[in-house]
C-alpha cells in the first residue's frame, strides 16, 4: 500500500516539476535575451568623437552687461576685436553710441597668448556713461574670434598698477 501511495505522489509531482523546470528555462532564456539590450556597440558613422561636455556655450558679455547696454556693445564689441588683433603699441580702440550717449575705449594691456586655442590678450575698458556719468573702467581677456566678434574671460574692475 504504501508503495500505491508513492507512485501516486511521484504521478502527482511530475507535471509539476516539468512546469517549474519550464518556467525556470523560460525566465533564464528571457533574461538572457534581454541582457543583450545593455550591451553598446559603437556605430562609426553616428558617434561624435567630441564629448559634448567638451563643447562650450558662446562667451557672451555678462561680465560686462552692467557697463553695456546691449545697443552699446553691439557697436563695441568689433572695437574690442580689432584692438585685440592689434599690434603692440598701437592706440586705444575707440566706440561711441549717439543714441544712449554712452562711449568709451579698450587698451590691448599685454601680449599674445594662446587660450583653448586661440590668441588672447589682457585689455582695459574704459566706459562713460550719459552727461559725463562717472567712468567704469574694467579689466579682462579677450580673445578675438571669426568676424567682429570677441570672447570674454575674467572681467572685473580694473584694479589699477
Amino acid at each position: 500500500m504504501i508503495d500505491l501511495l508513492l507512485g501516486e505522489r511521484d504521478a502527482f509531482w511530475r507535471p509539476r516539476r516539468f512546469v517549474a523546470r519550464s518556467t525556470a528555462f523560460a525566465f533564464v532564456a528571457a533574461a538572457l535575451a534581454l541582457a543583450g539590450c545593455s550591451v553598446s556597440i559603437p556605430l562609426p558613422g553616428f558617434i561624435d568623437d567630441q564629448p559634448t561636455g567638451a563643447i562650450k556655450p558662446k562667451a557672451a558679455p555678462a561680465a560686462l552687461s552692467s557697463a553695456y547696454d546691449s545697443r552699446d556693445w553691439r557697436l563695441a564689441e568689433p572695437v574690442l576685436s580689432s584692438t585685440l588683433r592689434a599690434k603692440d603699441g598701437d592706440p586705444p580702440g575707440a566706440w561711441s553710441n549717439p543714441e544712449t550717449g554712452m562711449h568709451g575705449e579698450f587698451l590691448a594691456v599685454a601680449g599674445s597668448f594662446e587660450r583653448d586655442g586661440r590668441p588672447c590678450r589682457a585689455f582695459v575698458a574704459r566706459v562713460v556713461g550719459k552727461d559725463g556719468a562717472p567712468v567704469k573702467t574694467l579689466q579682462g581677456v579677450g580673445c578675438p574670434r571669426e568676424g567682429e566678434e570677441a570672447a570674454i574671460y575674467d572681467v572685473s574692475p580694473w584694479s589699477g598698477l
